[in-house]
């Protein structure tokens, strides 16, 4: 006899129902996961977007001020001429006299410029208010930037670095330093040179706080860092930074896994200094409460999984019971009691189909078993009366001869 794994169509239906339940809500629940986590990655992508370009903004706006700065005290010539008078002459006290006090004014209005100098050739220099001096232990034709406003005559836009170049002045800056060109001269007469505070680059990165374990750091184009809140830790190979994934990036963002942490990395260039501001956030901070958003769509798969197999109890009970009703039913034709076996009305086509089908059948064979009984009823009468036409002749004649032989015996 072949086994079938289920025994009854109930439990088959139920079994059935039970699966597609429960796989469509693990699909749900996987579903639901994915996109709310990748609603939250997406939201936190454009929020760091904006945050990292309105930094690339101010950044630019300080750096648009140095360099409209400097473009002002070259265009007044002053410097030029000062480069170019003899430092014994009268007028030669003026210009000086007239350029230091442009730069008093810039240092006195402006907290996040750190210096404000201009070097000769020949060695001449003003630098801020007129109190600093050259450092005597530098030569400048060794400093990167120096040496190389010179080769390129160009303004040249550093990485963040320590100005060592003016005595006692050991301030973390970064240098915007222009060529100082006198209209007839190919050759520049010298470098003008403004620093920008460190410490603003730091406050507006640190500012715009983007969560726990996130940061803003800002890289060139060469690959340098131009601000980062480890800067210690990676100028000393102590910890490491993906500058080379950051250059050459095409896209706004990428996303990285470093360990059993994912880092969400978000790019904004700037056409104007080239740097590019980085948001760099974890994912784990973007979704604090993911376990309990888990524990959430959980509790709510169960719930409509219970409701469902509740419900599947309920409608497989209903589509089964006609089916149950019709077994009973021929039970009881099985036990010849044809009067309880009559069905009502069915409300399935297929079912009510069976239930005609049947209740013709069981009239019929009632019909046939009631025709059969009477018919035997009928046989037996006949054979009844046979025997008995058959009985009474030998009867009489047997009656008769008992008589004839009590005579003869003397019994008389």
């Amino acid at each position: 006899m072949r086994m079938h794994p289920f025994r009854t169509i109930k439990a088959a239906f139920i079994t059935c129902f039970s699966v597609l339940i429960l796989v469509s809500l693990t699909i749900f629940y996987q579903i639901s996961l994915g996109y709310t986590r990748e609603t939250v990655v997406e939201n936190s992508m454009d929020y760091t977007l904006r945050l990292v370009k309105q930094v690339n903004s101010d950044i630019d706006s300080y750096i648009n001020y140095m360099r409209n700065t400097a473009s002002m005290m070259l265009r007044g010539n002053d410097i030029q001429k000062f480069f170019q008078s003899d430092p014994d002459d009268l007028q030669s006290g003026q210009y000086y006299e007239r350029i230091l006090t442009q730069f008093q004014t810039v240092i006195e209005t402006r907290e996040d410029i750190s210096n404000v100098a201009a070097i000769s050739r020949d060695g001449r220099y003003i630098i801020n208010r007129g109190e600093d001096q050259l450092n005597p232990y530098v030569d400048l034709e060794h400093v990167d930037w120096y040496r190389d406003t010179y080769d390129c005559q160009e303004d040249i836009l550093t990485a963040s670095h320590v100005q060592y170049v003016i005595d006692n002045n050991y301030k973390w800056v970064v240098t915007l330093s222009s060529p100082v060109y006198e209209v007839a001269e190919k050759e520049p007469l010298g470098v003008f040179f403004i620093d920008l505070n460190y410490k603003v680059l730091r406050d507006l990165c640190e500012q715009n706080s983007l969560g726990l374990n996130s940061y803003v750091f800002i890289v060139d184009e060469a690959g340098n860092i131009i601000y980062h809140p480890k800067q210690q830790l990676l100028f000393r190979n102590l910890t490491t930074e993906r500058i080379e994934e950051v250059l050459t990036c095409e896209q706004d963002s990428f996303i990285v896994r470093d360990g059993d942490i994912s880092k969400l990395y978000t790019i904004s260039k700037s056409e104007e200094t080239g740097w590019s501001v980085v948001g760099v956030v974890s994912l784990a901070s973007l979704l604090p409460g993911w376990r309990d958003t888990q524990t959430m769509y959980l509790i709510v798969a169960v719930v409509l999984l219970l409701f469902g197999l509740l419900l599947t109890f309920v409608l497989v009970g209903a589509i089964t019971k006609p089916l149950k009703t019709l077994a009973e039913h021929m039970q009881e034709v099985e036990k010849r009691d044809f009067k309880g076996a009559s069905m009502e009305w069915i409300p399935y086509r297929e079912i009510e189909a069976l239930h005609n089908a049947f209740n013709v059948m069981t009239s019929r064979i009632h019909q046939l078993m009631e025709q059969n009984i009477e018919e035997q009823r009928q046989k037996r009468k006949s054979e009844l009366r046979a025997l008995r036409s058959q009985i009474n002749p030998h009867f009489l004649y047997n009656t008769l001869d008992s008589i004839i032989w009590m005579a003869e015996g003397g019994k008389n």
